[in-house]
């Protein structure tokens, strides 16, 4: 589970993938299965989790690293290229890498609270 908050150090990407209605459960498949077979296996990956819109337009993937680095090496290595390259067929997505400056969550809501800021 994604550990969210404002003072941890991880590094955090949040990639937005503009698709269309017919496409969206395809390019959600293809990020899941980038995620089972290669991202959750690399050096320094903590979480990912994987959004999509209700209105079928757009799928967002959220995931956490413990370094920036780490990341940007799984981006490079060549064996990122198969699982990339059908999600760069269905979609042109927009990465962008994130600090967590504020999280909330409301007491009692069945959450543990932990790495929600509130500890």
């Amino acid at each position: 589970m994604a550990e969210i908050s404002a003072d941890n150090e991880f590094a955090t990407f949040i990639n937005l993938f503009p698709t269309k209605p017919r496409d969206q459960q395809k390019l959600v498949d293809l990020i899941v299965k980038a995620h089972e077979e290669l991202i959750r296996h690399r050096p320094g990956y903590i979480s990912g989790n994987v959004h999509r819109s209700v209105d079928g337009y757009q799928v967002v993937d959220y995931t956490q690293w413990r370094r920036r680095e780490d990341f940007e090496a799984m981006v490079r290595d060549p064996a990122s290229a198969p699982h990339f390259m059908p999600i760069g067929e269905l979609t042109q997505g927009k990465q962008g890498a994130y600090d967590v400056v504020y999280t909330h969550v409301v007491e009692g809501t069945g959450d543990t609270g932990k790495g929600n800021g509130d500890e």
